[in-house]
């Protein structure tokens, strides 16, 4: 699992995308924002039939078929020209994603439980998160070599399909517990979404996971670019800059489950959302490399939320055979959310400052932020919160 964590979580073309879509191919800001929101709509569309699948097929099959979909989409975007290419490549993301949300944390978590050691989840996920985000960070220091002369990043997503390939084999190399359900397809649905609306503390969850998902993933995606861009710094640099951020998420995912012990579980989840809070509301008011090393500072809250967030609905989930299915609700809420926002904030880039981009971010931050109190933790269960 840790080898395929490495293998999907290494997207060498990542702090390109926004320069590739619009300086190198030509689209308008708000096309790179409607690929986006084509992503993002297409994951919540199938994200929850995915997890099904994941539950009633197995996970290693799906995980094996998610990284085959990531590789055509990079392949997609490589070789393709136009919009309507680089759409059906987000159409192959999406189906990327749904098909590994919820089924890795799903097998890793069965397969712990059915050896008695389900409290050594959160280890596990955090060590998860620290290899694929220590992997990336390796990587992508060497990706500003991909780009040619003139600035075109293309083979960035050449390699990273071509490494994605790798992550079919490990898939199908790993073992997972007899988990299946043999419900009708039906009830299968129907019970998990009773579990979603009736178990406590699972809406709260979702709610602050969407709030938190859209400032990181904006932060590392959306305005990237722009604010380095307009700090003055090298394109060449924004993967060695991406690495740094992706070294500072992989440390806090692997002392995640530490500080949960040490400071409670409420108290780390509002430092996690009032840092990305505090990152948008001063980046307005900071300018050159001190803007960068601000905006890289969403690294912290990028390992942690992850491994706290799953633990979070792990606990609640009654059902193992629901496990994948009801997890797959996460990535629908938070991919939903942000791909509604994301066509919103890029037409607005292209319309007026960066600034008023930023304050937007750090009012849904801020949402996080005052929700992070009223998680209600799992009776009996939380000796850290």
């Amino acid at each position: 699992m840790l080898v395929y964590q490495v293998t999907q979580r290494t997207p060498l073309f990542w702090p390109y995308m926004f320069h590739f879509t619009t300086a190198v191919r030509g689209l308008p800001a708000s096309d790179f924002g409607l690929l986006k929101s084509i992503y993002y709509f297409g994951v919540m569309a199938i994200d929850v039939p995915f997890g099904v699948v994941a539950d009633r097929v197995g996970r290693r099959v799906t995980l094996a078929l998610g990284a085959l979909a990531n590789a055509l989409c990079c392949a997609l975007y490589a070789f393709g020209r136009g919009f309507a290419v680089y759409a059906l490549a987000e159409l192959c993301a999406a189906c990327g994603t749904a098909l590994q949300s919820g089924a890795d944390s799903a097998l890793v978590y069965d397969s712990f439980a059915a050896d008695g050691r389900a409290h050594e989840f959160t280890r596990a996920r955090g060590a998860m998160e620290s290899v694929g985000l220590a992997g990336a960070a390796l990587a992508l220091p060497l990706s500003g070599l991909l780009v040619t002369a003139d600035g075109d990043p293309s083979a960035t997503y050449a390699v990273t399909g071509l490494i994605n390939l790798g992550g079919v084999a490990a898939a199908l190399a790993l073992r997972e517990a007899p988990v299946r359900s043999r419900r009708q397809l039906r009830a299968h649905v129907s019970d998990t979404l009773r579990d979603v609306a009736r178990t406590p503390g699972i809406a709260a969850v979702l709610a602050f996971s969407a709030l938190v998902f859209l400032g990181l993933r904006a932060a590392n995606a959306l305005v990237w670019n722009p604010v380095l861009e307009a700090a003055g710094l090298p394109l060449r640099s924004f993967g060695a800059l991406t690495a740094v951020t992706g070294v500072l998420a992989a440390l806090s995912a692997w002392r995640a489950h530490a500080w949960r012990e040490r400071i409670g579980e409420r108290s780390l989840l509002l430092v996690c959302s009032g840092s990305v809070t505090a990152m948008y509301l001063l980046l307005p008011l900071a300018h050159g490399v001190p803007a960068a090393l601000l905006l890289m500072t969403h690294g912290f809250a990028l390992g942690l939320a992850p491994v706290l967030l799953v633990e979070l609905l792990n606990r609640r989930i009654a059902s193992s055979e629901r496990r994948a299915t009801l997890l797959s609700f996460e990535s629908l809420v938070q991919r939903g959310t942000y791909g509604v926002v994301v066509y919103f904030a890029s037409a607005a880039l292209g319309r007026g400052p960066l600034s008023s981009v930023l304050l937007g971010f750090a009012a849904t931050s801020a949402a996080a932020l005052a929700l992070a109190p009223w998680l209600a933790r799992a009776p009996g269960r939380d000796r850290a919160a």
